[in-house]
């Protein structure tokens, strides 16, 4: 069980409100086919232990908190804030037992205001993936 997408586009400040679901649409790997592009959600399809990784980027003086959710569960929050010039990128990773059936999604997170688009562009892909590792 694996599964690697990335988004195709930029999500704009306008749309990247808070507990909005981060939809990864452009996928690359998807063994087992968990990973439901639609959605943005990992619907774990067996019960073991896991590694998730994300990254989000944000351009120029924005700043931006995404966590990794099992079903309404927070197991992970990264922030980024950009200074006034260029963009930067941030990578999570967690390692959890999810069960079959859990929702693994990434979302914007609610815990801070938010001044940042999500970006993916030609100078680098946001991304989310995950596989299983027993």
């Amino acid at each position: 069980m694996a599964f690697y997408a990335q988004k195709s586009s930029t999500t704009p400040k306008s749309e990247a409100a808070a507990d909005r679901v981060i939809v990864y649409d452009n996928v690359k790997t998807n063994t087992g086919n968990g990973y439901h592009p639609s959605t943005g959600v990992f619907i774990v399809p067996e019960s073991g232990m896991y590694v998730f990784t994300w990254s989000f980027r944000n351009g120029y003086d924005e700043y931006q908190s995404t966590q990794l959710m099992v079903n309404n569960n927070e197991e992970g929050r990264m922030h980024l804030h950009q200074a006034p010039v260029g963009s930067a990128s941030a990578t999570g990773i967690s390692v959890l037992h999810v069960n079959k059936g859990d929702d693994v999604y990434v979302k914007i997170s609610s815990f801070t205001s938010h001044t940042g688009s999500v970006i993916s562009d030609n100078w680098g892909k946001s991304f989310y993936a995950g596989w299983r590792l027993n």
